[in-house]
């Protein structure tokens, strides 16, 4: 259910017909599921990677950004801000409305290497 649902596009309405459950059962589900991945697995998110982002690992990605002719010397990888969209809240919209792309959702930053994963995330943030 989880993965059904953070496929894009999808909406907890969609999912009505195929998990015979209504919207906010599919709701509790998925937020109690996402809660229990981010607790048992949060430290592989929120430290630094040192596997992807040693030295050595560090120096290959800046020659491969820079064997493509880029304008910078120094550069690992790319800043990857993204907006993950959520339902509206019946409390504290404001907190989740992000004005920019006039959707209600949650920020996430990253830095995307040129292996095409993701090395570092930090989020979801909120507004301030």
């Amino acid at each position: 259910m989880l993965l059904r649902r953070l496929a894009y596009p999808c909406r907890y309405s969609d999912l009505i017909h195929r998990f015979a459950r209504p919207v906010p059962v599919i709701s509790m589900i998925t937020n109690t599921v996402l809660d229990h991945i981010y607790e048992t697995n949060n430290h592989k998110i929120t430290t630094w990677n040192d596997g992807l982002l040693n030295p050595p690992a560090l120096q290959t990605y800046g020659d491969a950004i820079s064997a493509k002719r880029a304008a910078l010397q120094n550069c690992f990888g790319f800043d990857d801000g993204t907006v993950r969209r959520v339902s509206k809240s019946g409390e504290q919209q404001r907190l989740l409305y992000n004005g920019h792309k006039r959707v209600h959702g949650i920020k996430f930053q990253s830095i995307a290497l040129p292996n095409g994963l993701v090395a570092n995330i930090f989020g979801p943030i909120g507004k301030i």
